[in-house]
């Protein structure tokens, strides 16, 4: 693969990044081509005892080979 190519890669992962971040996104973990970010909930630290699954909102955000990107739920965090 070219350098170009991971490059346009790269840019379509940042401008994804950059919307998600407007709706309240943050980016936990990110490499070129793969990123995981996540939204709490402002009542998290009391949400996160009694309803786990609405206290935040974890995404696997990756980029294949045509620039598009595609967003999987990631699993919630062990600890």
């Amino acid at each position: 693969m070219t350098g170009e190519a991971i490059d346009a890669r790269s840019a379509a992962l940042d401008a994804y990044i950059a919307q998600a971040g407007a709706k309240g996104f943050q980016v936990e973990t990110r490499s070129g081509l793969q990123a995981v970010i996540a939204r709490r909930h402002p009542l998290y630290f009391l949400l996160r005892w009694f309803a786990r699954g609405s206290a935040e909102q974890r995404l696997v955000v990756s980029v294949n080979e045509h620039c598009e990107v595609a967003t999987l739920t990631a699993e919630p965090r062990r600890w």
